[in-house]
């Protein structure tokens, strides 16, 4: 089926809302209106009016721009959320590491993975060696990287540590001076390093499984469903992606989450939302249902009417 494109203005999307029920706004004038969902895009608002759809005449345009603004901050907050169990994802990777190998080039090591295994270019190209430019200020502070790549040469580390070693296949189209584990790590996005996790074995040890266990999941293929829908959260939060009325990666459920599964849907943000405070402490922190949904609020809803919240909520935890 061919794709037909028609165009919409937003002066006819707006004439549209209200066509179908939409009740108009309390506190914003036409031009205020339009220039709201020019900064936000028809297509983007669209996904937001949707929710209303069949119930249009309870709501307002000023509800409309409450839950985008709504899914803003639950976005942020989905974020910060993400990057703090990143953090502490390569802490316990770093520290798991070395307890088992004092090679800080292990990860080079062909015996060291599952299955082959090959560094994305992405996670490289911050260690290329790159001619300095005469006229370029040196920095007072210098960061890590900058440091390492000033100092060390990968060619000399190379021949210390990874002496008749087999290794992973290295690129050779730029000049990469890899440098040791924990230096890579701290560089590298949060889907490179759930791949490293996934497939690290040293010394017949399978690192995902003494990784999760430092989580508190004993099962590794569970954790690392853990970790992909961290991944899932953490990208459509970075990159401004709906968060609301969408469905996400199934997990899991242990312990009190099997419980809350029969009020909330595996696949809805709420528990997505749980789930991300699991990796986080490692406890079933939320008593009941009903304490999830209200922190939840708290956290993430600063200007919505009462009525707006409820909706959202509604389906947010439901199927």
């Amino acid at each position: 089926m061919n794709y037909e494109h028609k165009s919409l203005s937003v002066d006819k999307y707006i004439n549209s809302l209200y066509s179908d029920g939409l009740q108009i706004s309390k506190t914003l004038n036409t031009q205020e209106i339009r220039e709201l969902i020019l900064d936000i895009g028809i297509f983007k608002l669209k996904g937001y009016a949707k929710a209303f759809r069949g119930n249009l005449s309870k709501f307002s345009i000023d509800d409309l721009f409450s839950l985008y603004n709504a899914d803003r901050e639950m976005s942020s907050n989905m974020f910060k959320l993400s990057s703090k169990i990143e953090v502490k994802l390569k802490a316990y990777l770093i520290e798991i590491v070395y307890e088992l190998t004092d090679n800080p080039f292990f990860y080079l090591v062909k015996e060291n993975y599952i299955e082959d295994f090959t560094i994305n270019n992405e996670s490289l190209y911050d260690w290329e060696v790159k001619p300095k430019h005469p006229k370029q200020k040196s920095e007072i502070y210098l960061h890590y990287r900058d440091y390492y790549l000033l100092n060390y040469n990968f060619q000399k580390n190379k021949a210390k540590y990874l002496v008749e070693k087999e290794l992973i296949r290295l690129t050779d189209k730029i000049n990469i001076n890899y440098p040791p584990f924990h230096y890579f790590v701290e560089n590298i996005t949060l889907g490179a390093l759930i791949k490293i996790v996934s497939k690290l074995t040293i010394e017949n040890k399978r690192v995902l499984k003494l990784v999760a266990n430092r989580f508190n999941i004993l099962n590794p293929q569970v954790f690392l469903n853990y970790l992909l829908r961290l991944k899932e959260i953490r990208n459509r939060s970075a990159h401004n992606g709906r968060l609301f009325n969408r469905n996400y990666r199934g997990v899991k459920a242990y312990g009190k989450h099997k419980e809350f599964r029969k009020i909330i849907f595996e696949h809805k943000l709420i528990d997505v939302y749980y789930s991300l405070y699991l990796l986080l402490d490692g406890k079933n922190r939320f008593n009941s249902v009903e304490e999830l949904i209200e922190i939840f609020k708290v956290e993430n809803f600063l200007n919505c009417d009462e009525n707006v919240k409820d909706w959202i909520i509604q389906i947010m935890k439901t199927g």
